[in-house]
């Protein structure tokens, strides 16, 4: 790719008094790289690298105007007098490469991630949240007043600080957005539903009055809110045009979700499953000319979709956030046309680590989130020429660690060989690539693989699970073999009825076309959900029933909120707190907490076993170095880390 392929992403663009070196930007997204509500070095590194990337403008992450706004004990608080240095240390880093910088100006108002002891939740009305069963309290006028303040007070930080520009968080139910809609405004004074847009106004105005002219000023929006109680399509694009028209913002953000509810919350940060099609696919067609600048983000992966949606005219600045996560240097890459690595939608390290508290990573890239400790990757277009002085490093098994292992080393001009015993790479995720909810992460982490093994020269012989005598003459051995379903022998007797572990089904879906099939479901990984939605493909009927107080308790909640809207469907019954056990011959549901015994639901003819796996673990195993499922099988995430850190400690062992 070049400027001539992308000659709309690679034009500069005029935000009132800021402009941007290109259409690219990286939207406001929690990193948890932060320390006394405050921004830390880890911080500063992460956006400075994305910078160096060249991406056009960051908005930083939401920073609290208020204490009562904080979402999170890890939230930026910007209302604090120490955040101006702070954040001017990241302007420095950022502008140093040309890159634009903004900050979210946030409340959460009833929307609340906290641990106790919590802060008091408060909200325009006194109306209770589903999605973190917050009960907030009734704002007082004056708290009201006293937070539109605070909107002012923390832009007059980030002026002081050097930022480019103000970004006002008006999407996914937070606070602004709370006013917008009867479902959590029943005031009756001048902030009531009567007046949606008032506190937004006053807001913008305080703002606008405390900093002027001199910064970007913008509100985030929903396109559409994505459920059922929250605010439709027709009635985001109300609030835009009434925003675009009334208030004086120089640019509108959109997004999709609500954090208020499952169902919207999944769209905060879709997989690829539930959102098949980026924003750009939803962008109406919009009148020419005037009016502020449009941006647009959620789940846009591919740089060249946003050449075409900015040529089409739907908006002028694309947020490649997850993707720029995975490979901070996507922009440059585009422009220079050098392989980009790429989010597969997995949400593991980056969403997923934020709601578990803990700093962003990413499966695909090591360094992310680490970038005062790792280099970024290095893919080369060819690989160097042999050497005699080559570490030879064998590589047993050609899944996710394996190939994290064998990648790493051969960026390091290691003679890597990788023995895989299947007809292809990719392991476990190569299994779940066979359901829906996993086809583009494995398809994506296949494509890339493919990339790597032929510009690194990656020795990979499949079929060949490497006997002692291959291994003979390597320097090193990595075992990555990694696990098997776990099946306890009393599932292996004749019963009354078929029984087959979860991967054996996932792979032969066909051949229980048309039966009455039951998944028990132990929860602690996607396979047993993965088995259902395979089911509700091929089977008659499908029953599911899962083993914990709540199914897949161990995946992220965007992916669990997935799939428990798709497996609500009359053709799947669901049967809590119980899984499959033997009785006498037969195959039972036991009560995971009563131990109570039932007999199957009537009709069932197929019985899938997702109750965990188990080590490809043999006696040659304690002379290697394990990694992955074989030291104890986990996820992807551990995984790619262990792959990935088991070559590095090789290669500084060699040093």
């Amino acid at each position: 790719m070049s400027d001539d392929r992308l000659p709309n992403v690679f034009s500069p663009l005029s935000i009132g008094p800021m402009t941007v070196q290109n259409r690219i930007f990286s939207s406001a997204h929690q990193t948890t790289l932060t320390r006394d509500h405050l921004p830390t070095p880890e911080f500063l590194a992460y956006h400075r690298e994305r910078a160096r990337g060249g991406t056009g403008a960051i908005v930083m992450e939401a920073t609290a105007v208020h204490p009562s706004g904080l979402l999170t004990p890890k939230t930026i608080a910007g209302y604090l007098p120490a955040a101006v240095d702070a954040m001017a240390e990241v302007a420095d880093a950022v502008h140093e490469n040309g890159t634009g910088l903004l900050t979210q100006l946030f409340h959460g108002g009833r929307e609340q991630i906290a641990s106790a002891p919590r802060r008091p939740a408060v909200g325009p009305s006194a109306v209770p949240t589903t999605r973190f069963h917050v009960e907030p309290r009734s704002l007082e006028l004056t708290e009201i007043i006293e937070i539109i303040d605070g909107y002012a007070i923390a832009a007059a930080h980030m002026q002081q600080a050097g930022l480019d520009g103000i970004e006002i968080s008006s999407s996914h139910a937070y606070l602004p957005s709370q006013f917008f809609s009867r479902r959590s405004n029943v005031r009756t004074d001048r902030f009531g539903p009567e007046h949606p847009l008032q506190f937004l106004t006053e807001v913008v105005d305080a703002v606008r009055s405390r900093v002027g002219t001199t910064l970007a000023i913008g509100v985030r929006l929903a396109l559409d809110e994505m459920s059922e109680s929250g605010l439709d399509e027709t009635a985001c694009a109300e609030v835009a045009a009434q925003v675009s028209e009334r208030l004086p913002v120089d640019f509108i953000s959109f997004t999709m979700g609500d954090s208020a509810t499952f169902s919207g919350g999944a769209f905060i940060a879709p997989r690829p499953r539930s959102m098949p099609e980026s924003i750009l696919a939803r962008l109406p067609e919009r009148a020419t000319g005037g009016g502020p600048v449009i941006m647009a983000t959620t789940r846009v992966v591919d740089i060249e979709d946003a050449e075409q949606a900015i040529a089409r005219g739907l908006t002028d600045m694309v947020g490649m956030t997850r993707a720029q996560i995975a490979d901070p240097h996507l922009v440059r890459k585009a422009r220079e046309g050098e392989p980009i690595i790429p989010c597969t939608g997995c949400n593991i390290g980056c969403i997923g680590h934020y709601h578990a508290g803990l700093p962003i990573a990413c499966t695909m890239n090591q360094a992310t989130g680490r970038e005062t400790e790792l280099p970024q990757p290095v893919v080369r277009r060819e690989a160097d020429a042999a050497s005699a002085s080559q570490k030879r490093v064998a590589i047993l098994g050609g899944g996710v660690a394996g190939m994290a292992a064998a990648v790493e080393l051969a960026s390091a001009n290691a003679a890597v060989t990788v023995f895989e015993r299947d007809a292809d790479i990719g392991g476990q995720l190569r299994i779940a690539g066979s359901a829906p909810d996993h086809e583009y992460t494995w398809s994506a982490w296949r494509d890339w693989q493919e990339t790597l093994i032929r510009n690194l020269a990656i020795d990979v012989r499949l079929g060949s699970p490497a006997t002692d005598e291959e291994l003979t003459g390597f320097d090193d051995v990595i075992d990555a073999r990694g696990a098997e379903p776990f099946l306890e022998g009393k599932f292996l007797r004749r019963l009354n009825a078929n029984v087959v572990d979860a991967w054996s089904f996932l792979q032969e879906p066909l051949r229980y076309r048309g039966e009455h099939v039951l998944v028990s479901d132990w929860g602690g990984e996607p396979t047993g959900l993965d088995c259902v939605e395979v089911a509700l493909e091929h089977c008659r009927k499908v029953h599911y029933a899962y083993a914990g107080a709540e199914p897949a308790v161990n995946i992220h909640q965007y992916q669990r909120f997935g799939y428990l809207t798709r497996i609500d469907v009359p053709e799947c019954e669901v049967v809590p707190f119980a899984q499959a056990d033997v009785v006498d011959d037969r195959v039972v549901l036991r009560g995971s907490f009563s131990d109570r015994v039932r007999a199957l639901p009537e009709g069932v003819t197929t019985v899938v076993i997702a109750h965990g796996r188990t080590p490809r673990y043999d006696p040659e195993c304690a002379k290697r170095t394990r990694v992955g499922d074989l030291d104890g099988p986990r996820g992807l995430e551990e995984a790619a880390l262990e792959g990935y850190e088991a070559a590095r400690a090789i290669l500084e062992n060699a040093e």
